[in-house]
């Protein structure tokens, strides 16, 4: 078989970031910080907790940034993404907060009694789960090629919120050659062969370990500043999640892609779970821009949001697969 090689470089990313994260193709973006295994959810609790607004910006590449005078508007903070073949489920909605207020963790998300919340998918409501503090509706399978429009009303300090996202699921075709890849030793390659979907040319791969301490931690690890297990504990987010990207494809092309695993995405000794997910406009665009608002030369941008209206934050979708894999010593 004929295969074609994208060189990725696996960037490391913080519950603040975002991928969805998981133990399933179906969950595996971080987003949630409360919840790092759910894909989060890839966010304390969401990183849009703060809308900067009104940013003032002075002197390319020295800029400086003024949030005493920014104005605080409330937003519906969204996490929704929707998965062809399974039902609509886990869409987060959240609140901002003014600067320097404190946050009440337990008033940030949105509820149909606390904030009048209506929501739904194309016309059909969706309904809220307060074991999960999210909302789903069963009756809905998401299939490929096809519009969703998110509509939400809600309420926040009295203020009446109305926002829409239209996410356009990826064709049918995506799918990784192989999901158990086997045992490795650290330094090994480690490659994801996969068939992309017809007009998708975007590819996020998730990479978590399936235990992550410190007693598991490879420090062995080629670096001139080894860490001691003190340093695993304070930067365990930064070793434990992450992920890479492969931008670009020729989804038209007929062939197989390769994703190579690199060395400094495997910090533990243990199974790994890789999701991949052939990614739609939205997801690709959060994902590039959120994560990061400055850029090389020190001016700032906002995120590209695909909201109408009073709304912030992600409603993507994708095609997810599952690989799985080990390092043993």
């Amino acid at each position: 078989m004929k295969k074609s090689e994208k060189k990725i470089i696996g960037k490391s990313f913080s519950p603040q970031t975002c991928l969805p994260a998981g133990r399933d193709a179906k969950t595996q973006i971080i987003l949630s910080n409360s919840a790092p295994q759910r894909l989060s959810g890839f966010l304390s609790r969401f990183g849009f907790i703060i809308a900067l607004t009104g940013l003032i910006f002075s002197g390319c590449g020295n800029p400086k940034v003024n949030l005493t005078s920014a104005p605080y508007d409330p937003k519906i903070a969204v996490e929704g993404y929707l998965y062809p073949g399974h039902t609509v489920s886990q869409i987060s909605l959240m609140r901002n907060y003014p600067i320097g207020d404190s946050v009440n963790t337990g008033a940030l998300q949105l509820t149909p009694s606390g904030n009048a919340v209506s929501a739904t998918i194309n016309g059909a409501a969706l309904l809220f789960d307060p074991q999960t503090q999210t909302y789903y509706n069963n009756q809905i399978t998401v299939d490929y090629d096809k519009s969703y429009k998110l509509e939400v009303y809600a309420t926040i300090d009295g203020t009446p919120l109305h926002t829409t996202s239209t996410t356009t699921t990826p064709q049918k075709g995506f799918a990784v050659l192989e999901n158990n890849l086997g045992d490795f030793s650290y330094g090994d390659s480690i490659t994801i062969n996969y068939y992309p979907s017809p007009s998708t040319g975007f590819y996020a791969f998730s990479i978590v370990p399936d235990t992550a301490n410190p007693g598991n931690f490879n420090y062995n690890i080629d670096l001139r500043d080894k860490p001691d297990s003190s340093k695993v504990v304070q930067n365990l987010n930064q070793y434990k999640f992450r992920y890479g990207t492969v931008n670009n494809v020729n989804s038209y092309a007929g062939t197989a892609y390769s994703f190579t695993i690199g060395s400094r995405d495997t910090w533990f000794y243990s199974t790994y779970t890789v999701v991949a997910y052939a990614c739609d406009l939205n997801f690709k665009e959060f994902l590039l821009t959120a994560p990061n608002v400055q850029e090389v030369d020190g001016n700032f941008h906002e995120p590209i949001e695909t909201f109408q209206g009073d709304g912030i934050g992600v409603f993507g979708s994708a095609i997810a697969d599952t690989v799985r894999f080990a390092i043993v010593k």
